[in-house]
């Protein structure tokens, strides 16, 4: 695990990225409403650095952020996460939730143990060739098919133009170059998560539920279930966004992040 940290005195706020690549909350440092908070960048375990021998589980990925956080003094932190990475802050928010103050969680991933159960028959018909064929391209060692293949199904035909404008040519590169992990490690402990109504029940701290007005249908009703299950939560659905929110939107969604969490 890598990370980033923005020092200074303000309350933490811990930002916990989507799958595929690591770089999707980068405009959100330069975003006015989160100035007064300090913002710590997680890069997961296998985007930065060659994938480990053994791909860890999502309590291991949420064992090593619990582990930073404390080794930087960090007693208690917002939290933000977007798609695959919400996984991993409800994992961090169960297993060490004296670290955790409140969760913004954006866009949600299109997961059984999170889907509304009328979608999930249908979502998984969508999906689940998508990631059969991504994987088939990264056996391969075509990552730049894979990562075609996944991020077109999860945010449409023009997401390179979106990613481009946000991280310019270098930063889509760095994304495909950077992906593997994602289908051959992150994909199959995320397959392998639990969490059920009782497992929800035990996460007491306010959580923010966001999702893209313009995403999959799946995912607004998946926001509205899985608000129903958690004993302090709303929800707000941004418009016109999908789930490249983070990068369509950092200014949008940080100011959600400040009127949820504001500076104490």
């Amino acid at each position: 695990m890598r990370h980033t940290d923005s020092g200074g005195h303000g309350e933490p706020l811990v930002l916990l990225h989507a799958g595929v690549f690591a770089d999707w909350f980068a405009r959100l440092d330069s975003e006015p409403a989160l100035a007064g908070l300090r913002r710590i960048h997680v890069v997961r375990t296998g985007y930065a650095d060659p994938p480990p021998a053994e791909p860890l589980s999502v309590a291991d990925h949420a064992g090593e952020c619990a582990g930073l956080l404390r080794s930087l003094g960090v007693e208690r932190a917002h939290v933000l996460a977007h798609s695959s990475g919400t996984v991993f802050a409800l994992q961090l928010a169960l297993d060490h939730p004296d670290l955790v103050g409140d969760l913004v969680l954006s866009d949600p991933p299109l997961i059984d143990p999170l889907l509304a159960p009328e979608d999930r028959e249908a979502v998984g018909a969508l999906l689940g060739p998508t990631i059969g064929a991504a994987a088939d391209a990264v056996a391969r060692g075509e990552l730049g098919t894979a990562f075609d293949v996944f991020m077109t199904a999860l945010c449409g035909p023009g997401y390179r133009s979106v990613v481009a404008a946000a991280l310019g040519p270098d930063g889509l590169a760095r994304a495909e170059r950077d992906c593997g992990y994602f289908f051959t490690g992150e994909i199959p402990a995320v397959a392998r998560w639990q969490f059920d109504d009782d497992l929800a029940k035990r996460i007491e701290q306010p959580v923010l539920l966001v999702a893209g007005g313009s995403g999959h249908p799946a995912t607004r009703r998946l926001v509205e279930h899985l608000a129903g299950l958690l004993p302090d939560a709303g929800t707000v659905t941004v418009a016109g966004r999908n789930h490249l929110l983070p990068l369509q939107a950092p200014a949008e969604l940080a100011r959600l992040v400040r009127t949820f969490a504001p500076v104490r």
